[in-house]
């Protein structure tokens, strides 16, 4: 599976390697839009495990604990 820094340096690399032709230009651009895509997936699915599925609730002499699992 690919990270996040995998990405960004192909990213990278496309940028520092400008394309010479029109053709060429077109393949990275969609290389480009593949990338970007894949970044926002990795991202998303970062977003949605680092987030806390933990809710603590207090009322006076009472306190609530409530976790949220997935199956």
């Amino acid at each position: 599976m690919r990270t996040r820094e995998d990405i960004l340096s192909e990213l990278a690399e496309l940028k520092a390697h400008p394309a010479k032709s029109y053709s060429g230009s077109m393949l990275k651009t969609a290389q480009k839009n593949q990338l970007m895509s894949e970044l926002g997936r990795i991202e998303t699915e970062e977003h949605f495990r680092n987030e806390s599925n933990q809710h603590n609730f207090q009322f006076d002499n009472l306190e609530i604990n409530i976790s949220i699992t997935k199956k």
